[in-house]
């Protein structure tokens, strides 16, 4: 591994409605901003004082809490978004819970009907028109900002900070103070990368003030990009210029996708959303010693997305940044220290107030370096920790994603610890593995069932449970990703029938699809370039909605832009397996769930599976995601890829069927265990719905291991394979995340 730490500041390159008391001289409002036809929130709505800069935004489920002195007694609470007439609410000036309805706004865009103005003309007014639109005298804003990283929808990273900026008239003289900040990185996940923001980065999020808006519309910028001015819209009581924008076709370079409203009365910027053009993404390069330092780390970096979204205020005559959003995307690899993964960033930033009289720089010691990681400063995780503060409210329980984070960072310790205790235990084979899931239960690392087995025979089983769960021998858990060997081996199945072949394209069998020239083979081993329907939160909302059938699935999920020429490189996607099962559903004539019991669960027994809920729900284990109930969901919308059901026992059946030819020839069967495809990020390869790992256990440097996890809401399972002695570790989990490959590696060396 890497010895040194590299300091990655991603987002710089990128350029809990709790109960609490306020103090006596402060008073709180909390509630939520709905529409007032569907009744349904409206996320990042801003709120402020009417008139005053004071203020904050929602967060993605209309949630608000607002801190203000009792001076502010009987002022008006301005509530706006996009798309609604914005709404002003008198404060009584004590605590209270406040929900604001707004209601719709139906007028129009208008055309523009003034033949002289042109969209670069609209630019070139408001770009002249920055110095009396915006502050430029001194002043100190105080800010909140919130960062989030994910890495296959788990978290890796969180960090949220409060602090205070002065900005002076010279940019090269403002100032960075941190007031607070708390931080964790999931040191394995993240693979020794630190993550985070620079002060410098938090003043370059002022586009019109920091001279980036005038850089990205210059003159060089304007000859090959596409401007149009696409009408006046109303926005919060005036009427705005829409304008869009983006890389010409045919250029091939770098550049800006996005729109701005203009102010049509000052010419004031009072949005922006831009982000680099997908168009010329791929030319993005970090600047020379940058890149530098990664080729001698062996560390490629590759930026996959960016967006950002800023919005500004007005208070009397001048403008003012008001909020933030930022969403991109990155892929990480490096073939010296086996990883390979893509990481989702979210970042919201928050003005909350502004002190524009008497403003004076800070003191030296109270300043935080330009260059300074902010992440670098940080405290523990507490339900009170911002109580002071205002800041956008969570839209998770953060306090528990930190627990499972620092969990993550202590496994290695956890794991030497257990290991040296092993010495004094007793030699048996069952009394050892109780021990290694007894010492990870008691440290809340595990609750679930486990069933051990060498030379195909059983030699251990136990049920794990804390103060939520209720697990017995016979419980059925979801198994998540899990499925995805069960799907190999119906399509497996149908290719020794000769119904199809792993060369045929999915047009083959399903002729109007967008991707037709797509392979099964590809599809099987995550070489198709589909994006993964599941990562996608927009389609996530939609699929927790209701149940689709396969071919809407297909449509609707699984059809957007390929991210990569087929066959080119290895992604792991949903997608695919989801299209395998319907092709299964197209070659066999009966729907996949009805398939599975004919081919796979009555011939083996597995009398306890299915896939979705099972016939008697009791028996189905209540899954807890970060201590909370399991949100529900269709598991029909995940079929293919996921929503099996099944227990430790009926695995073991499956797992033993595997070494006979009952289901397949056992020459057709190595077919799956043959590597397609390097997963770096779990240090092994990819066969046909099977992992085959190289370095994540310490058995693989003698052994062939065959292994697939999965992951559910609620839900983790590990389900593992050493074929040549007849091994099988079956661990499923109904609390969420554990230390699967830690505990597995322990009992793999224990079989061993």
């Amino acid at each position: 591994m890497i010895n040194e730490k590299i300091a990655f500041y991603l987002i710089c390159s990128l350029t809990f409605l709790t109960t609490i008391c306020a103090q006596d001289n402060t008073f709180i409002v909390v509630g939520k901003v709905y529409s007032n036809v569907t009744k349904e929130p409206l996320p990042f709505s801003t709120l402020g004082l009417l008139n005053n800069t004071k203020g904050t935004i929602c967060n993605s489920v209309g949630a608000y809490r607002l801190i203000l002195n009792r001076k502010y007694k009987g002022e008006a609470l301005h509530v706006s978004y996009v798309g609604f007439k914005s709404k002003s609410v008198v404060l009584s000036g004590d605590n209270q819970k406040l929900d604001i309805y707004l209601e719709e706004d139906n007028q129009q865009l208008k055309e523009v009907t003034v033949t002289s103005l042109t969209a670069e003309g609209v630019f070139s007014r408001a770009l002249d028109s920055i110095p009396k639109n915006y502050y430029d005298s001194p002043h100190i804003s105080k800010g909140f900002y919130r960062i989030t990283s994910k890495k296959d929808d788990q978290y890796v990273h969180l960090s949220e900070a409060v602090f205070d900026l002065y900005r002076s008239k010279k940019p090269n003289k403002n100032q960075f103070k941190l007031v607070r900040m708390r931080a964790l990185t999931d040191e394995r996940a993240a693979h020794s990368m630190d993550l985070g923001l620079k002060p410098k980065s938090i003043f370059n999020q002022d586009v019109v003030n920091t001279s980036l808006i005038e850089t990205m519309f210059k003159k060089k910028t304007v000859k090959t990009h596409t401007f149009i001015l696409e009408g006046i819209y109303p926005h919060e009581g005036r009427e705005v210029y829409i304008i869009s924008f983006d890389l010409n076709d045919g250029v091939d370079k770098l550049g800006f996708k996005g729109k701005v409203f203009i102010d049509t009365e000052d010419f004031g910027f009072v949005y922006v959303e831009y982000g680099l053009s997908p168009k010329g993404i791929h030319h993005f390069k970090f600047n020379v010693a940058y890149r530098a330092l990664m080729e001698l780390f062996d560390i490629h970096i590759e930026v996959l997305s960016q967006t950002q979204k800023v919005t500004y205020k007005k208070s009397g005559k001048k403008y003012y940044l008001s909020n933030v959003i930022e969403d991109g995307s990155i892929s990480m690899r490096s073939t010296r220290e086996h990883f390979n993964f893509s990481l989702d960033v979210h970042v919201d930033y928050l003005v909350t107030s502004l002190q524009l009289n008497d403003a004076v720089p800070f003191e030296k010691e109270e300043m935080l370096g330009k260059e300074k990681l902010i992440e670098f400063q940080h405290s523990e995780y507490d339900s009170v920790f911002w109580n002071d503060h205002t800041i956008i409210l969570p839209d998770t329980d953060f306090n528990e994603i930190a627990k499972k984070i620092e969990s993550n960072n202590t496994a290695d310790d956890i794991k030497k610890d257990i290991k040296g205790r092993l010495r004094k235990y007793p030699k048996e084979i069952n009394a050892r593995v109780d021990s290694i899931l007894t010492f990870y239960n008691r440290k809340g690392l595990f609750n679930g069932n486990a069933l051990i087995a060498r030379d195909n025979e059983i030699v251990f089983t136990g049920q794990y449970n804390n103060e939520l769960t209720n697990n017995q021998r016979e419980t059925q858990f979801r198994i998540g990703s899990t499925s995805k060997t069960f799907t190999s081996m119906l399509i497996m199945q149908l290719e020794a029938e000769g119904k199809l072949s792993f060369t045929d394209t999915i047009g083959k069998f399903i002729p109007d699809y967008r991707h037709g020239h797509v392979t099964i083979e590809q599809l099987l081993s995550h070489q198709s370039g589909i994006p993964n329907y599941l990562a996608k939160n927009e389609y996530m909302v939609q699929l927790f909605d209701r149940p689709y059938e396969s071919r809407e699935l297909v449509s609707k999920f699984c059809s957007d832009s390929l991210e990569f020429d087929p066959g080119s490189k290895f992604q792991y996607s949903n997608s695919g397996f989801l299209l395998l099962a319907y092709i299964v559903e197209q070659v066999s004539g009966v729907d996949y769930k009805t398939f599975l019991k004919e081919q796979i669960f009555d011939p083996v027994e597995m009398n306890s599976s299915s896939h979705g809920s099972p016939k008697d729900a009791s028996m189905l284990a209540a899954g807890y995601f970060y201590g909370k109930p399991e949100t529900s969901y269709y598991s029909e919308n995940v079929i293919g890829s996921g929503g099996i059901v099944s227990t430790v026992d009926d695995l073991f059946l499956w797992s033993k069927s595997l070494e006979t030819e009952l289901l397949i020839d056992s020459e057709k069967l190595q077919e799956a265990y043959v590597p397609r495809a390097e997963y770096l990020d779990w240090e092994g390869d990819y066969g046909y719905g099977w992992m085959l790992d190289n370095y994540m256990f310490k058995a693989s440097k003698k052994h062939e291991i065959h292994y697939h996890p999965g992951t559910d809401l609620g839900f983790f399972s590990m389900f593992l394979k050493q074929p040549d002695e007849g091994i099988t570790v079956i661990l499923l989990s109904n609390t969420g995340h554990f230390p699967r490959f830690e505990i597995t590696d322990l009992i793999l060396n224990e079989l061993n």
